[in-house]
């Protein structure tokens, strides 16, 4: 498990995150303190919720958390598609 200020994940999850999305957790740990995210719940698991949120590298990002009891696991994340990105813009 790894941590990163209030924001913990799954090292070996995070690790095949990256090869396959190629997205850190770390960044997207950063990117989910983008003052314009936006926020929707996972209809399929309304214990989740997706964030699109803009990054420090200035890529925006979809990542899906829970919350884990004082602290936000992060399960993954990726680039948006361009339809996302709509919805973020709109927002």
């Amino acid at each position: 498990m790894a941590n990163f200020g209030d924001f913990e994940w799954d090292i070996e999850k995070a690790s095949s995150n990256r090869r396959k999305h190629g997205v850190a957790f770390e960044e997207a740990a950063k990117a989910m303190r983008d003052p314009f995210a936006v926020d929707f719940e996972d209809l399929a698991d309304p214990s989740k919720l997706v964030t699109l949120a803009m990054s420090p590298r200035d890529r925006m990002l979809y990542i899906v958390t829970t919350q884990r009891g004082d602290r936000v696991r992060i399960i993954s994340a990726r680039a948006v598609t361009s339809h996302e990105r709509r919805l973020y813009q709109e927002q």
